[in-house]
């Protein structure tokens, strides 16, 4: 069943790529951009997948047309691996909406200590992940966009989590003048997740990101509160210094 939901993505993801018109692809300009974050506290959508610790969060983004390769690379404070990601998607806009698919290869570095010839150390593993990306987005106004996603992974190497589904409903409210030089964005979300750990649970988050005008630097606010998890899960917050290029 698996193998044919990522045959199946990949196989649209394909299909929409060889059915875009060449001469309008080769018009339209390599877009490149990222991000960069500085964090007291690197948490996760899943709580198992949560750092717990300082963090520093990169990412990037490089776009053509209606197709998008978006590596993710984080790192603990000490410079140990945490997370990364590697999402291909590919949108399709039709008036207010787009919707959008995707395939990720992701890892998770899981830490434990290992104790031989009474000594105790730290190994690292990769775990490998594959999650399938179903989207949809809505133009509410050129300040607000709604959007709701739906993520399933399947957890590649034999002590990784076997499955998970994250299914979320979102929204992007950008440039909120709190000056003439003072921008505000919230994100507000409402998300569900249910993997294999066991855990499942319903959370309610919110960012906030102060921006001041034309510099790349900005400060992000992040909560996170579970409304009801199985098992039992705690608030947890964190602040970030960003760097926009």
């Amino acid at each position: 069943m698996k193998t044919s939901l990522f045959t199946f993505f990949l196989f649209i993801s394909l299909m929409a790529f060889s059915q875009e018109k060449k001469d309008t692809l080769q018009k339209k300009p390599i877009q490149v951009s990222g991000n960069v974050q500085i964090t007291n506290n690197g948490i996760s959508p899943v709580p198992a997948f949560s750092l717990g610790k300082p963090a520093i969060m990169t990412a990037f983004s490089i776009k053509k047309g209606n197709f998008s390769f978006t590596p993710t690379f984080n790192y603990g404070i000490d410079g140990k691996p945490w997370s990364s990601n590697n999402w291909l998607r590919v949108k399709f806009p039709y008036k207010k909406f787009t919707f959008r698919t995707g395939i990720n290869w992701s890892l998770f570095f899981k830490r434990t200590n290992v104790s031989e010839n009474n000594r105790t150390f730290e190994v690292q593993r990769a775990n490998k992940y594959l999650e399938l990306e179903a989207a949809v987005f809505y133009q509410v106004s050129d300040k607000i966009t709604i959007q709701a996603i739906w993520w399933h992974d399947e957890g590649i190497d034999i002590d990784a989590v076997n499955f998970g589904n994250f299914y979320s409903i979102s929204a992007n409210i950008d440039k909120i003048r709190l000056s003439k030089s003072v921008n505000l964005a919230l994100r507000p979300n409402l998300f569900y997740l249910n993997n294999a750990i066991p855990f499942k649970g319903t959370f309610v988050s919110g960012i906030a990101v102060f921006s001041y005008k034309n510099f790349p630097l900005s400060i992000s606010v992040q909560g996170v509160e579970p409304i009801q998890t199985q098992p039992k899960s705690n608030f947890s917050w964190n602040v970030g210094l960003n760097f926009d290029f």
